[in-house]
């Protein structure tokens, strides 16, 4: 067996990563196949891609594995905050799982990150911590490594890092959901009406540099008489990469948000059975959101709209 050599990203190397990514990387929230176009755009061409960060494990002729470390997003989203590094994808040839390549891979992972002036290293990418990978890992958004990569778990916790952040991924089948009828989401349905506009946060340097390239869009609900603002909103976009790998045409909602005077009184939830209502009629078979495990208010909402939880993202952590 050839001995296997550590290095850090060339430029020749895309084709083997998008190789790698295909044929290790099978899981429900992996978008699968991909292209090297797709891998380009969602991970290579942004402006702080680092390829010190880009660390491979290279056997002969061919690449057997990859990490990507990168930095989270500043308190204020202008910026990379250097002292919080995330490691977001571990990636081992299947053939060659169980030889100690994907910690030697780590421990790279480390010391680049211990280099670049890192404190706390995170595994997984999450919002606010999620440089890479928007749009081809987690589904409609990075929201730490899935459950539904098992060996990923054990594997991180025996190597020194602890659960910090758990999130859950919904789903709502449109096909084959009934809606919820209640007297108060009728009323809220009378009253109200759906906008719907582009969403360009202009002024968000962290969303422009992940989010821009997609073609987002914002349904904001509103009073029908319109002299008052609006009481509920959320952006939607089409996972258009994950059409193989799911078998539906699916739409990812982010950044649900309502009104403070109008929260617990339904708007949330009506705002996502409208949604729905108006994405079914364009031919949308399926919508996913995600939302963080203790939020136990937000995780009723999305359920009480007739989500379902099909898996679970988790967020590692480790001092440095």
């Amino acid at each position: 067996m050839a001995d296997v050599q550590i290095r850090t990203f060339r430029n020749f190397d895309p084709p083997e990563l998008v190789r790698l990514w295909n044929s290790a990387h099978q899981s429900r929230g992996v978008a699968a196949p991909i292209s090297a176009d797709i891998f380009d755009s969602t991970v290579l061409a942004h402006l702080y891609f680092d390829p010190a960060g880009m660390i491979v494990a290279q056997q002969g002729q061919n690449l057997v594995g990859f990490v990507h470390v990168g930095f989270c997003s500043n308190e204020t989203r202008t910026a990379l905050d250097h002292t919080q590094a995330v490691i977001c994808a571990i990636v081992v040839d299947p053939q060659h799982q169980h030889e100690d390549i994907g910690t030697q891979l780590l421990s790279a992972a480390r010391d680049y990150a211990q280099t670049s002036g890192a404190t706390i290293l995170f595994a997984g990418p999450s919002p606010n911590r999620d440089p890479f990978y928007s749009g081809i890992y987690g589904g409609s958004r990075p929201s730490g490594f899935l459950a539904s990569q098992p060996s990923l778990d054990g594997f991180l916790l025996q190597n020194g890092f602890e659960a910090f952040e758990r999130h859950g991924i919904f789903q709502k089948d449109l096909q084959n959901t009934r809606e919820p009828i209640n007297f108060r989401l009728s009323t809220i349905r009378r009253k109200t009406e759906l906008r719907l506009i582009e969403d360009e946060q202009t002024d968000d340097w962290w969303w422009n540099v992940r989010r821009a390239r997609f073609d987002m869009l914002r349904f904001e609900m509103l009073p029908k008489n319109q002299l008052e603002p609006i009481v509920a909103a959320i952006t939607v976009y089409g996972l258009d990469f994950y059409i193989s790998n799911w078998n539906h045409r699916a739409v990812g909602m982010l950044d649900l948000f309502v009104m403070e005077d109008h929260r617990r009184k339904g708007y949330g939830q009506a705002l996502l059975v409208e949604v729905g209502r108006r994405l079914k009629d364009e031919m949308i078979t399926l919508l996913e959101i995600h939302a963080p495990l203790e939020n136990e208010a937000m995780v009723k909402l999305i359920e009480g709209a007739g989500f379902t939880q099909i898996d679970t993202g988790i967020v590692y952590r480790q001092k440095l």
